[in-house]
């Protein structure tokens, strides 16, 4: 009886570290089922981060063509020329609406708006203001040639012969 006294101890103490290690199975599993949620959670954060990243990417890139549209377009008017020929001049003229757009201004409205455009397109083109205040023209310098511009309907007449200029008065530094 000894014997079985003692094996029934060894039994009960057996069943409770059986039964003590059972809950630490089933604590053990519960926390591997949170950690796998946690994972789980976690890989969709970084699907969704990763997908972010891809977008901001493209949006970099984007910026970055749209700034060096900007930087050219500031390049242009920030180092203006004069009209290379009178085919140029007569061309870019046939590409502008002022003459259209505007046609209820003045002429010394006119003239201006087109000043202004030119310039935003990288040419220089100078605003004559007669002394009336009403009436202007525009004049192009190609080389040694001196041009008038009439805003009002883009008809261009040769005015005299100057010293030549540089295409770019002023050339960046």
């Amino acid at each position: 009886e000894g014997d079985v006294s003692t094996l029934e101890t060894n039994l009960a103490e057996s069943e409770a570290t059986v039964s003590t290690l059972e809950g630490n199975v089933s604590t053990l599993e519960t926390d591997l089922a949170g950690s796998e949620a946690t994972v789980s959670t976690l890989e969709a954060d970084l699907g969704t981060a990763n997908s972010r990243i891809t977008d901001l990417q493209g949006d970099v890139s984007t910026q970055r063509s749209i700034n060096s549209s900007l930087s050219n377009e500031l390049k242009t008017v920030k180092d203006p020329r004069h009209f290379a020929s009178i085919s140029e001049l007569v061309d870019w003229l046939e590409q502008d609406d002022t003459d259209i757009k505007y046609a209820g201004e003045s002429g010394a409205q006119l003239a201006l708006i087109l000043q202004v455009r030119a310039l935003r397109d990288g040419y220089l083109l100078m605003t004559i203001i007669f002394t009336d205040g009403e009436n202007a023209g525009n004049s192009a310098v190609i080389a040694d040639e001196e041009w008038a511009i009439d805003a009002a309907n883009d008809d261009t007449f040769f005015l005299q012969y100057i010293k030549p200029l540089p295409s770019h008065p002023l050339p960046l530094q």
